[in-house]
């Protein structure tokens, strides 16, 4: 008879919750993609995937919880994807290229994910978790001026603030799959950000190159 390798029983439980916090975010971001963030209720929330009130209430204190729980996931896998591709990027030219289409293709891979990121920011904003949207921010945006730093002392960008060059950058790719996420291709919204893909990189390496 074979042996069986026996589960560690202080592991088991941690990756039961693990998996049970997960089933609970991926519950909420179903019912968002249906009705929008006002979709995400504890009753909606149950009913997909099944938790208990008490678990839910466990994991994320309340339905803001939630919200403010899946926010976060979502900014910083979108964060590290983006990082991915500028810390793979050679020379200045390809960084800010990789920095647009990185955002880009995030955007299009996961639209329900990041509909849901805009859709929600503001209500992270205006509650208990403010002070951690602000600090995440502020890391990622710090992580990008300390990038530019040394490609604008080197003349090989203009000599604006960095701490302005990731607006001049992300801008117009950010407001433009803001605007594609809010419509609806059916009804004759806009193209997918991938038709306009070059132009948007482009556009950032014309705004910010010396």
């Amino acid at each position: 008879m074979a042996s069986r390798i026996p589960t560690s029983p202080s592991t088991a439980p941690v990756e039961a919750t693990t998996d049970r916090r997960q089933d609970i975010l991926n519950a909420a971001l179903a019912c968002a993609a249906e009705g929008g963030v006002d979709a995400v209720t504890i009753d909606g929330v149950r009913a997909r995937c099944g938790a208990s009130v008490g678990s839910i209430y466990h994991h994320f204190g309340n339905r803001d919880g939630i919200v403010a729980a899946l926010f976060f996931e979502i900014f910083h896998d979108q964060s590290r994807s983006v990082q991915a591709q500028l810390d793979a990027a050679q020379g200045v030219e390809t960084g800010v290229l990789a920095l647009v289409t990185g955002y880009l293709d995030w955007v299009v891979a996961h639209p329900e994910r990041a509909r849901f990121m805009f859709q929600a920011r503001s209500a992270v904003a205006a509650g208990p978790r403010t002070p951690d949207l602000a600090e995440a921010a502020r890391r990622r945006n710090q992580a990008l001026v300390a990038w530019f730093e040394p490609h604008r002392r080197s003349g090989a960008l203009r000599d604006l603030p960095c701490e302005l060059m990731p607006s001049l950058v992300m801008g117009p790719v950010q407001s433009y799959c803001r605007a594609w996420l809010s419509g609806n291709a059916a009804q004759g919204g806009l193209p997918s950000p991938t038709t306009y893909r070059a132009e948007l990189a482009d556009a950032a390496w014309r705004a910010v190159k010396a």
